[in-house]
């Protein structure tokens, strides 16, 4: 979830003076009322479309944020990230082309890096035990990205438990090959439960090619045309993981288009729909957009359809980031961010789950407006809905109430 700049590609690439007082119920658009009794919402959502009257709502953020999943410490186990030698930076100037100016304001800002882990989009689930699982990227480690593990008895807790427990990409199942600067990439974990099973799927990051199959390298100016997978995790309890692996040996469920991340997934009358986003043509850009397969066992997948671009707020990979797809009492609603340190997520509305838009026209046809939060996701617990969000990634993963009022 990083972009050329070092940033996870998940995030935005802003700041925000402000942003540790986060607006508290400031909200403007939404999604639409909860489904009591047919969704499980610590999964996604399950439910069936059959015979709901359609309403049309959008949400309200009410009450404070508390923090439910802070960055965990530098160890031995997850070093910090070290300023590049002046070697190191030599080479990345001549992979990457740059003028002499350029590559001394490159070194210039390496010099004045400061180290710190940053959680960034992630998943929140509740076992069979009743306790509740926090999945998410952190990166600025010393390895690159990786996936790190909260847990806490309720929602509510602050701060959740550190466990100390992280993954880290594997090369040798076909993971962060040759990627990004020569960091190791996973990212944005999101968990359902299907016949007593749980799947963890996750972006897998380079797969070291091109689409057309020719070896585009982290360290060149070549590394936004390798295309990017997403990769699956199973376990039988929610807490032991490992990666499931196909004949070829490798974890990888498909590939592309470009830089493929971010899943999401709903259940909708029996097919699973897998939302992430990516960009078509190489052209990270001006081709950035929401993609969905649909699956009915959650191994094998269709073939990719955009399912929304809306270039009205960026055009760019990096403008179509974390969707979040919910069914409302008859509609779907898609959560897109934006930006990060800014809290810009947008909402479309759509009664079909593979269409929310694809231009400018057609998907401001179906927008509710903005909600101000980052990553966004939603549960529910006890009658009560809740979203999480990285508005502010050096404090961690944050979590607040979340109502639906008509629109």
């Amino acid at each position: 979830m990083k972009n050329g700049k070092g940033q996870t590609t998940c995030e935005a690439l802003e700041s925000s003076s402000n942003r540790r007082r986060f607006m508290k119920g400031t909200l403007v658009a939404g999604v639409g009322g909860l489904i009591f009794g047919r969704l499980n919402p610590s999964f996604g959502g399950v439910f069936s479309t059959t015979g709901d009257k359609k309403r049309k709502l959008r949400p309200e953020l009410y009450g404070d944020w508390w923090l439910v999943g802070p960055p965990p410490s530098v160890s031995k186990e997850i070093p910090a990230e070290i300023p590049k030698s002046k070697e190191e930076i030599d080479k990345i100037c001549e992979a990457f082309g740059m003028s002499k100016e350029d590559c001394l304001k490159y070194a210039k800002k390496e010099a004045g890096k400061k180290s710190r882990f940053e959680p960034v989009d992630h998943h929140i689930f509740k076992d069979d035990d009743g306790n509740w699982h926090l999945w998410g990227c952190v990166r600025g480690t010393g390895y690159g990205r990786i996936l790190y593990h909260w847990k806490a008895s309720s929602l509510t807790e602050s701060p959740w438990e550190l466990t100390n427990e992280f993954i880290r990409c594997d090369p040798k199942v076909g993971e962060c090959i040759d990627d990004w600067r020569g960091q190791e990439w996973i990212q944005s974990p999101y968990i359902v439960k299907e016949n007593g099973k749980y799947y963890m799927f996750y972006g897998g990051h380079s797969t070291g090619r091109d689409a057309s199959g020719v070896p585009a390298s982290g360290m060149s100016e070549d590394m936004f045309k390798s295309e990017s997978q997403i990769c699956v995790m199973t376990s039988n309890d929610g807490l032991k993981w490992e990666r499931y692996l196909f004949k070829d040996g490798l974890s990888r469920l498909f590939v592309g288009p470009g830089e493929t991340r971010d899943p999401s997934l709903i259940k909708v009358d029996n097919t699973w729909y897998m939302y992430y986003a990516g960009y078509e043509d190489g052209d990270l850009k001006n081709r950035g957009g929401v993609f969905v397969r649909t699956s009915k066992d959650l191994i094998n997948w269709s073939d990719y359809k955009v399912a929304h671009r809306d270039p009205t707020f960026g055009p760019s990979s990096w403008d179509h980031e974390c969707p979040h797809v919910v069914y409302r009492e008859g509609y779907f609603y898609l959560f897109r961010t934006e930006s990060y340190w800014k809290a810009r997520t947008y909402v479309y509305r759509s009664d079909d789950p593979t269409d929310f838009g694809t231009n400018a026209e057609s998907a401001q046809d179906l927008y509710v407006g903005r909600l101000a939060v980052a990553a966004a996701e939603i549960y529910q617990d006890e009658g009560v809905e809740y979203v999480s969000s990285n508005h502010d990634p050096a404090a961690g993963t944050q979590m607040s109430r979340l109502r639906w009022i008509p629109a």
